[in-house]
């Protein structure tokens, strides 16, 4: 992040903070702002993300099975694979892959868009309050916000870590009757196309 107030608001670490010159005679008001720049950022950091090639590995609570998720929007590819069930989709057309995740994904992992509109929601709401940390999963930085109190959003309270590169580190958050409860154990930039064309034959290709 290149703005020093975003950098100190959403990393949060002391020793950033001082690093990036972070003013602390600031009044509650200020801090306020702060806090929703820094919502901000992370939101349009997932939106943003959503055009980037990568494939991640969750390990998700309650279930042995692990989730990845492997999404190359330029090559029009993307595959979810539950434990050893893959579900995969070609296509040219962005809006119609973001549909087709968020079906696959339901109940398992909010998407990128998900929690984009999460946190959007929570910079516009003054009743809503946050925390800042950063942390290290699957060897990629991420940047944390544990936000509480948020009455005009779709999720009152989450906590949610974003990496560098705008995917979802870890999540935990109740939408409803669903409860999230994921974090990233493996991560590359980019999708294999040899492993791609070998989980073709194990599943169903959808085109929305």
């Amino acid at each position: 992040m290149q703005n020093p107030l975003l950098r100190c608001a959403v990393l949060g670490a002391a020793a950033l903070l001082a690093l990036a010159g972070c003013s602390g005679g600031g009044g509650a008001e200020e801090e306020a702002s702060e806090d929703q720049a820094a919502l901000t950022e992370l939101s349009e950091r997932l939106s943003d993300g959503e055009g980037h090639a990568y494939t991640a590995e969750y390990l998700l609570e309650g279930t042995d099975d692990p989730l990845l998720v492997a999404v190359d929007p330029e090559a029009g590819t993307a595959a979810v694979v539950v434990g050893d069930r893959p579900s995969l989709w070609s296509g040219e057309d962005a809006a119609e892959l973001g549909v087709w995740l968020g079906q696959e994904l339901d109940g398992l992992l909010p998407t990128e868009a998900d929690v984009a509109s999460w946190l959007a929601a929570a910079a516009a709401d003054a009743a809503a309050s946050a925390e800042f940390s950063d942390t290290t999963l699957a060897g990629e930085l991420a940047n944390c916000a544990d936000v509480q109190g948020a009455a005009d959003g779709p999720v009152g309270s989450f906590e949610v870590c974003v990496t560098t590169v705008g995917v979802i580190a870890s999540v935990t958050a109740k939408v409803g009757d669903t409860a999230y409860t994921a974090k990233l154990v493996n991560y590359h930039d980019g999708v294999d196309s040899a492993w791609l064309e070998d989980i073709t034959g194990q599943g169903s290709t959808s085109n929305q």
